[in-house]
């Protein structure tokens, strides 16, 4: 990766007084110059070109349409497979949000990635696997916490190969160890009426692919709710494209502390929108309670979903603003 150091040898020389010094050592200066840039031209020959890209995250860096097919649901329950994802070691791309110094930064996800990880959550091949197979649900919370009093900026990838519930991105005041429910509950929530787990105090922007009787509409939405409350919608809209089995999604959030406002932008290409999903006025701080909130990403399968689902994130970052 780096050139071979290299040591010039001067030769041994005398110089006497004469009145042809000056000349004499200005030879030697240009004989010096020629010397060291022939050093360094022949040892930037030796440099190694990059190694090609990995053909296997291709599709992720260029926003590619996947290969898989939308498929109708399925009731009937089938073994699921291990994650088919080649272990390599994760190449760099373009991220959501780029022109800022960011709290934290993922672009790819090494094995060695601090992350707080809860039931199926893990990482594999480079990426945040937060769901993968029948009945899942996963959380994954970032090494630093954040002031929800303070506003923010963040950008993430995923990408959910089948319909299968989907992927929220969660502040919440509850602990590192927070998860909600597989299907229906996106990792996070839960109806309230069924006693499961949900995460609360908290707020949720959630990406909803599967129709459940309490939604909103009856297609896929992009939601905002509030204490793991997966029935009460604060604000929500369908994106216009779908959430599964087309490639990478881009998110950025952005909260602005002083207004009470979040809002939401989604695209299938690397290039922000100008104009946001939707905007939504929240007291974050008041919301959750706490001075210090843990930020981060949960996903969720259901029983009924089709075989071998996989709901991961590629990158993710955030910047206190």
């Amino acid at each position: 990766m780096f050139a071979r150091s290299g040591r010039i040898t001067w030769p041994p020389s005398r110089w006497q007084s004469s009145q042809r010094g000056v000349a004499g050592v200005a030879a030697v200066a240009v004989v010096a110059a020629a010397g060291v840039f022939a050093f360094s031209a022949s040892n930037a020959a030796e440099i190694p070109k990059a190694a090609p890209l990995d053909a296997s995250l291709v599709p992720v860096l260029t926003n590619a349409t996947s290969s898989y097919p939308a498929t109708p649901e399925q009731t009937k329950a089938a073994p699921p497979t291990p994650l088919a994802v080649k272990q390599t070691q994760p190449a760099a791309f373009p991220m959501p949000m780029r022109k800022v110094a960011p709290v934290f930064a993922f672009q790819g996800f090494p094995d060695t990635a601090k992350l707080w990880l809860n039931g199926s959550a893990t990482v594999a091949g480079g990426r945040l696997v937060l769901a993968s197979g029948r009945d899942k649900a996963g959380s994954a919370w970032a090494p630093t916490k954040i002031d929800p009093s303070r506003s923010f900026s963040t950008g993430f990838s995923f990408e959910i190969t089948k319909i299968s519930d989907g992927i929220a991105f969660v502040v919440q005041g509850q602990s590192r160890t927070a998860r909600g429910t597989s299907g229906q509950g996106l990792g996070y929530g839960a109806r309230p009426d069924t006693g499961l787990p949900r995460i609360q105090p908290s707020l949720a922007v959630e990406f909803d692919t599967w129709v459940n009787t309490f939604d909103p509409a009856d297609h896929q939405h992009v939601a905002v709710t509030r204490n793991g409350d997966i029935t009460q919608h604060l604000a929500w809209k369908d994106p216009g494209f779908s959430l599964y089995g087309r490639g990478v999604v881009n998110v950025w959030i952005d909260y602005d502390a002083r207004l009470h406002r979040l809002r939401v932008y989604v695209s299938k290409s690397g290039l922000r929108p100008a104009k946001p999903l939707f905007t939504k006025s929240v007291n974050l701080r008041l919301i959750v309670g706490t001075e210090q909130a843990y930020v981060g990403l949960t996903g969720g399968t259901g029983i009924t979903t089709v075989a071998d689902p996989v709901t991961s994130v590629v990158a993710w970052n955030l910047k206190l603003r």
